[in-house]
């Protein structure tokens, strides 16, 4: 894993392959891991990297639940993609993966060379009101989203076996570890409005090429998503993917990746990588 400094922390990120850049932005109770497979898929022909978002896998974990707000993950990938300086790129966003990461791409859609949207969003959820002394325990003590929402929101096709759910649990061993899990439940709550003021946005990515995966037996974002995907990006390819829950690039790892090389090979190559100026995200 490798490193760098953003104003909440150290961030860090999963690279591998050389080429155009790949960028593939992780959801909750997620890390760089979940992308491990489909990386591998990608990297013989282009260079992946899977930032971690502080609050999980490698980055730091900052002690206060208070900090993880979604414009505050915003700013901390917006740095690492200023320190990166990758020039332009695929954006592969999964679950929080787009409310933090499509803000930046609808700043500079001139940057992204394609976007594969997973099981994501970037509009009020409109869910229950989760910020609660109940919940906080579950999420804090329990480790209710690792334990209870990965099971909940997993597919029918590939077996949840008891070691890959444990490779979830183990990354939250502790209540300090799981600040980021309960900072993601609560932005569901009161960050809705400030989404919904992001999503606005989202015909500045009208003309990326774009790509849809979704698995339609996820029981937390549901098909309507996609049904509102199809109208914000009316010209993006969709890939749905049945009896697969909301991890398809775990639960289907050969479809989404095959999905996703045909995508990039699609768009191709930039004219010229070096030649771009690396202006901020």
């Amino acid at each position: 894993m490798k490193r760098l400094k953003v104003p909440g922390g150290e961030m860090a990120w999963h690279e591998e392959g050389q080429g155009t850049p790949v960028v593939l932005v992780h959801g909750t109770p997620s890390s760089s891991r979940e992308w491990r497979d489909v990386a591998r898929r990608l990297s013989p022909s282009y260079r992946v990297l899977a930032p971690e978002h502080l609050g999980f896998g490698d980055s730091e974990r900052p002690g206060d639940w208070r900090t993880y707000s979604l414009p505050w993950h915003v700013e901390n990938l917006r740095a690492w993609f200023d320190q990166m300086a990758l020039g332009p790129f695929h954006l592969v966003v999964h679950d929080f993966g787009g409310p933090i990461a499509l803000p930046l791409a609808i700043a500079a859609p001139e940057r992204v060379l394609s976007l594969t949207v997973v099981q994501s969003w970037l509009w009020d959820l409109k869910g229950p009101n989760v910020d609660n002394a109940l919940m906080r325990w579950l999420y804090l003590s329990w480790n209710f989203s690792a334990r209870t929402l990965v099971k909940m929101s997993w597919g029918r096709r590939t077996k949840l076996t008891r070691e890959l759910h444990q490779s979830f649990l183990s990354r939250f061993p502790d209540r300090a570890s799981r600040m980021g899990t309960w900072g993601f439940a609560r932005s569901i709550s009161h960050e809705g409005p400030w989404m919904d003021e992001q999503g606005q946005g989202l015909d500045r990515l009208a003309d990326v090429p774009s790509l849809v995966v979704w698995g339609r037996a996820d029981k937390l974002v549901k098909p309507e998503h996609l049904s509102r995907w199809k109208q914000v990006l009316p010209r993006a390819r969709v890939l749905e993917l049945e009896d697969v829950g909301h991890f398809p690039q775990l639960e289907a790892p050969d479809a989404v990746g095959a999905a996703l090389l045909e995508q990039l090979a699609r768009v191709g190559q930039p004219r010229s990588i070096d030649a771009v100026s690396p202006a901020p995200v």
